[in-house]
């Protein structure tokens, strides 16, 4: 039966940092829990198995282990890399466009007013204001 203890209690235990026993994790050296919501309890049995197959040293084994450990995270945050700069390409794309939006907005509400004088204008021509010296006073109150 399997004595299960937290990531801490092993690291102090056998001397490990938390970080190289996340690492012993992640390369599935040692053997660990996820049933329990928000505690990670790993097997105490596979880590003194690590510890004693690698007591005279670290094996080929395990550094051929770590190699590609080392090489997918490298290819990963190649990948994370790409994706930011995809991102920030995309922001920068949104950002033009809502920059584009914005003058068009502003030139729409330019020519929305230019239309309702236009409007004013011909609602007096159709008048008798067109001939009204005080035409100009009456555009500018409805104005």
């Amino acid at each position: 039966m399997a004595q299960w203890i937290t990531i801490e209690e092993a690291a102090e235990k056998y001397g490990f940092e938390k970080e190289y026993v996340w690492i012993l994790i992640e390369m599935r050296e040692i053997t660990v829990c996820y049933e329990r919501p928000g505690v990670d309890i790993i097997d105490d049995g596979s880590v003194q198995d690590f510890k004693n197959r690698n007591k005279h040293g670290l094996t080929l084994m395990y550094i051929e282990k770590l190699e590609r450990f080392c090489i997918d995270k490298s290819k990963l945050c190649s990948i994370y890399m790409s994706l930011l700069g995809k991102q920030d390409k995309e922001i920068g794309m949104y950002e033009e466009t809502k920059s584009q939006c914005d003058t068009l907005q502003t030139k729409c509400r330019e020519q929305y007013k230019w239309i309702r004088k236009l409007e004013k204008e011909l609602s007096l021509e159709q008048t008798n204001c067109r001939n009204c010296w005080l035409r100009r006073i009456c555009l500018k109150i409805w104005g």
